[in-house]
């Protein structure tokens, strides 16, 4: 084994780790998105308030996501993205334009609030345990 071979397997390695992490935060990502819609929807009368149903609308929209990995013209596609995400919206849950963007606004503000919490919990959890355990001399 070359001191080559080495560098290249550790760069394999670590893109497959990144790559593991990014499918699990997308998974993630998608199952609050989902419930989060369900909840968003009910402001706004929509329709298919069902755990499924939004579970497709929020699997549709969670693809437009990837659109931000396109470099150079990614931010500028999103854009055009949001307007489809609307349209997903509008066209599964049987509600309006405004409806569609208001039920995404308090979907998007439910879904920060509970990453907030999220992180406060985990690593708050994470500061008292170690906090607890004695760290050297």
């Amino acid at each position: 084994m070359e001191f080559g071979d080495m560098q290249f397997e550790w760069i394999i390695a670590a893109l497959g780790i990144i790559g593991t992490i990014a499918i699990i935060a997308f998974v993630v990502a998608f199952l609050i998105y989902g419930f989060c819609l369900g909840l968003a929807l009910g402001p706004v009368n929509g329709r298919n308030r069902g755990l499924g149903s939004t579970f497709v609308t929020a699997f549709f929209i969670s693809l437009t996501y990837l659109i931000l990995l396109i470099p150079f013209f990614g931010a500028l596609l999103f854009c055009i993205a949001i307007i489809l995400q609307w349209y997903i919206i509008k066209s599964r849950h049987d509600v309006g334009w405004g409806g569609a963007i208001v039920a995404w606004i308090i979907t998007i503000i439910i879904v920060a609030i509970v990453v907030i919490l999220l992180v406060l919990v985990i690593f708050g959890g994470l500061g008292v345990i170690f906090n607890l355990i004695p760290v050297g001399p």
